[in-house]
C-alpha cells in the first residue's frame, strides 16, 4: 500500500514537474517572438523613416527642393481626391518582391497624365484665378479634389449611364447605378439628386427610345416621390406620345408638389383649354 501511494506521489510530482518545464519553455518561446517583433518593428519603422526622408528624385513638376515627407504629404492628397492607392501612378513590381515602391520610374501613363494635371492646376491658381481676384477677391483655389471629387475620372453619373446603356442597354444601366448609389450615396462623387436620371433620360430619348426613357423617369419618380420635377418630364413623356390623361394627371401632380411650377402649370391649361393659346 504503501509503494503503491509512493509510487503514485512520484508519478504525480513527474506530471507536475513536466507541466511547470513546458509553461518554462512556453514563456521563453513567448519572449523571444515579442523581442523579434519589437526589433523587426523597429527596423521597419527604422527603414520607413529613410524612405521618408530620402531626397525624391526625378522631379518634373514639384520644385526640385521639394522635401521627401511634403512630396509625401501631397501625394497623399492625390489618393484620397482620387479614391485611389500610390501604385494607380507609380510601378509597383518591386513593391511585389517586398521591396521599396518605384517612384521615380515613368512607366507608368498615369504618371505622365497627372504630372499634366499638376501643371493645369497650378496654372488655374497661379495665373487664371489671379485674374479673377482681380475682380472678385474671395475666390478660392482649385485643387484635384475639386473636380475628381473621390473618383480618378470625372465623368459625371449621367453619362455614365448612358455610356452603359448603349454597351449594354436599360437593366445594366439601372444596376450601375444602384451599384453606384450603394457605395457613394452620401458622399460628393456623384449627383443623385432626381435631376441626373432625367438627364439620362433625356439623353436616351434623343437617342430614339422613348420607352426607355421614359421607364428611367418612372423610375426617378418611385425614387423621388416628392420630385415636382420628375412628374413634370413624366407629364411631357406622356404628351408627347399621345397619352393626354396621363399628361394632364403627372401635371397636376407637379403642379401640387410645388405650386410654383409654371411650366407644369401651363401644360395643364393648354391640354384642358384646347381652344385658348
Amino acid at each position: 500500500m504503501i509503494k503503491n501511494l509512493a509510487f503514485i506521489n512520484y508519478k504525480t510530482t513527474g506530471a507536475k514537474m513536466k507541466k511547470r518545464h513546458i509553461i518554462f519553455l512556453s514563456i521563453r518561446l513567448f519572449q523571444f517572438l515579442l523581442a523579434a517583433a519589437i526589433i523587426f518593428l523597429i527596423n521597419g519603422e527604422s527603414k520607413a523613416q529613410q524612405r521618408r526622408d530620402e531626397k525624391p528624385t526625378n522631379l518634373k513638376v514639384l520644385p526640385k527642393n521639394t522635401s521627401g515627407q511634403e512630396v509625401r504629404t501631397i501625394m497623399e492628397g492625390f489618393t484620397r481626391a482620387l479614391g485611389v492607392k500610390c501604385n494607380y501612378c507609380h510601378e509597383d513590381s518591386k513593391a511585389a518582391d517586398f521591396g521599396p515602391m518605384d517612384f521615380a520610374s515613368d512607366a507608368k501613363k498615369e504618371k505622365q497624365v497627372a504630372r499634366t494635371m499638376i501643371a493645369m492646376v497650378n496654372n488655374i491658381n497661379s495665373i487664371q484665378l489671379k485674374k479673377s481676384r482681380d475682380i472678385v477677391s474671395d475666390i478660392g483655389e482649385v485643387a484635384c479634389v475639386t473636380c475628381h471629387r473621390g473618383a480618378a475620372n470625372i465623368d459625371m453619373l449621367e453619362d455614365i449611364l448612358f455610356r452603359t446603356y448603349k454597351r449594354g442597354g436599360l437593366e445594366a444601366a439601372f444596376n450601375r447605378y444602384d451599384e453606384l448609389r450603394k457605395k457613394y450615396y452620401g458622399g460628393f462623387t456623384y449627383d443623385f439628386r432626381d435631376h441626373t436620371l432625367l438627364s439620362f433620360s433625356s439623353k436616351v430619348s434623343e437617342d430614339g427610345n422613348a420607352a426607355d426613357a421614359l421607364t428611367i423617369v418612372l423610375k426617378n419618380c418611385g425614387l423621388f416621390p416628392d420630385s415636382s420635377p420628375s412628374f413634370t418630364f413624366l407629364g411631357n413623356l406622356y404628351l408627347k406620345s399621345g397619352d393626354n390623361e396621363k399628361a394632364i394627371s403627372n401635371f397636376e401632380k407637379a403642379v401640387r408638389l410645388d405650386p410654383n411650377n409654371h411650366f407644369a402649370d401651363g401644360q395643364l391649361k393648354k391640354l384642358k383649354n384646347p381652344e385658348k393659346k
